[in-house]
């Protein structure tokens, strides 16, 4: 099991010789910014069809699974705070776009969060 290769954001790795969290961690800020980006230009039903925007996402959970686990292991350094901010943007890019397919299939409406004025 531990030379079987695992492809993780276009990135090869094995568990013997796994990705560095100092590049995944990079690239999952790209991944994560190029997911919202295509979701900005995307008409929610597009969004569900779109293979580009359904690679990403799925590439998105691979590094947050990935970048969780690391985290686990370097508490208190630099590359700890750098891989926590890149979890909570590939955290917000995966909200998005499940928000985003939900309203394309109809399982999400939008509320008015909005603060009444006194």
């Amino acid at each position: 099991m531990s030379s079987q290769i695992h492809q993780l954001s276009g990135l090869k790795f094995t568990k013997s010789s796994p990705l560095a969290p100092e590049d995944a961690a990079a690239h999952a800020r790209n991944v994560s910014t190029s997911l919202e980006n295509m979701l900005e230009h995307l008409e929610p039903k597009q969004s569900s069809d779109n293979e580009k925007a359904k690679d990403a996402y799925e590439e998105c959970l691979q590094l947050q699974e990935y970048l969780s686990s690391q985290l686990q292991t370097l508490t208190g350094s630099n590359c700890a705070d750098d891989i926590q901010g890149s979890l909570d943007i590939l955290t917000r890019a995966i909200v998005s776009y499940e928000m985003v397919h939900a309203a394309a299939e109809g399982d999400w409406e939008a509320i008015d969060m909005s603060i009444p004025s006194l």
